[in-house]
């Protein structure tokens, strides 16, 4: 799986929450060759994401009555948080091994370095798990717990499709908001499973069906222990990233300046569209995060990536959404509360209070019908974005 493959899974696990619009800008860093920036954005995403789903992680499932709706909506809840978790630690592994990556070409040390390292790393994963880790396992109850354990003494690192299990190995499986830290048996496969035993008591495991593990490794439930590359501390404290020099062309745009096929993208939405949707979603007061138009306006539109800008305008379209149908059940509570007498308003003061809600009511409207155009222009542009990389 790719980096932007598992940008694009986990977008969809945190599409509609608060941390969509984060994770587009670390996918934005990202793009830009800011790999350090993108990894400690994420790690923010992480922290905040974590929290908010704190105490759905921490309620106990009702075992005795697992066909209860509530029992079920409550399982669903904890396996979304525990993948979106599982996928984000994934993901900053990723981004982390691009790190030397990207250095590579202003390295001068010999290429038999990184090889002997590399080595280590795969060859002697036990000597991050010390007694000190022996002691703190056995007291973590959840996943979450296991996840913070495990990565203050090595790394979790994502399993890629061609590896090749060898005894010895040790990995974290995560099931059932429960983590379980295993070792590869000798021999690693038999009858086409996987054969693994529990790190701690040594305990041998029922074998898990070399299909099912795979898939669940896609998925970041089995994540592999590695110890921390120390000898690499230096190399990555303080990374100087080679960013590509980036022409600003428009897509359409040659360089004698032609601008046809930037004439075919304003005839379907222009700049000044973005410009009216952000005045409109000011004055309404109810947008949370505008900040969002203008860099779709600035880097994505201008950029031509028009996917990418269309993702984020609709994370924050169902922001706008949400937050006009909280002020609108307001207004009919206060409406409510002042029939029944509960509420205590002079009449001037009632006719001040409805003449300004119908004059936010007229800017709220306003500015959902401004939302809808930039995002049908956003998706008619589409297939020129696709047409533009085609020809690239």
């Amino acid at each position: 799986m790719t980096i932007d493959e598992s940008f694009d899974d986990l977008y969809r696990l945190l599409r509609g929450s608060r941390c969509a619009s984060p994770l587009l800008s670390a996918r934005t860093l990202f793009d830009f060759g800011k790999v350090a920036e993108s990894i400690a954005e994420l790690k923010k995403i992480r922290h905040t994401y974590q929290e908010s789903r704190k105490n759905t992680l921490a309620t106990e499932f009702d075992e005795s009555n697992p066909a209860d709706k509530e029992s079920k909506q409550l399982l669903k809840r904890q396996s979304k948080a525990v993948d979106a978790i599982g996928q984000m630690d994934g993901l900053v592994s990723m981004l982390t091994l691009q790190i030397p990556q990207v250095q590579k070409p202003n390295t001068t040390a010999p290429t038999a370095a990184p090889k002997s390292i590399q080595t280590r790393r795969i060859s002697s994963p036990s000597d991050q798990l010390d007694n000190d880790l022996r002691q703190k396992l056995p007291l973590a109850t959840t996943d979450v717990d296991v996840r913070r354990v495990l990565s203050q003494h090595c790394n979790l690192t994502m399993v890629a499709d061609d590896h090749a299990l060898h005894a010895g190995e040790r990995f974290v499986i995560f099931s059932n908001g429960l983590g379980y830290v295993v070792e590869v048996d000798e021999p690693p496969l038999e009858n086409n499973s996987v054969r693994i035993l529990t790190w701690l008591d040594r305990k041998r495991m029922l074998p898990i069906p070399l299909s099912k593990w795979n898939k669940s490794a896609s998925k970041s439930k089995v994540l592999k222990l590695e110890p921390f590359a120390r000898e690499a501390v230096s190399t990555i404290a303080v990374p100087t990233i080679q960013v590509p020099a980036f022409s600003l062309k428009l897509p359409g745009t040659d360089r004698s300046g032609e601008n046809s096929e930037t004439a075919e993208r304003d005839k379907i939405l222009d700049v000044g569209a973005f410009s009216q949707l952000l005045d409109a979603a000011q004055r309404s007061g109810i947008v949370p995060g505008s900040g969002v138009i203008i860099q779709v306006r600035d880097c994505e539109f201008r950029l031509g990536r028009f996917n990418k800008g269309l993702q984020m305008m609709e994370t924050l379209y169902t922001t706008f959404i949400a937050a006009e149908s909280q002020r609108n059940q307001r207004l009919q509570r206060e409406e409510a509360e002042i029939a029944s007498g509960r509420k205590k308003i002079s009449p001037k003061d009632l006719q001040a209070k409805r003449a300004q809600d119908n004059q936010t009511t007229q800017v709220v409207d306003r500015t959902k019908v401004r939302f809808q155009r930039v995002l049908e222009g956003l998706r008619g542009l589409l297939p020129l974005e696709k047409a533009s990389n085609e020809m690239d």
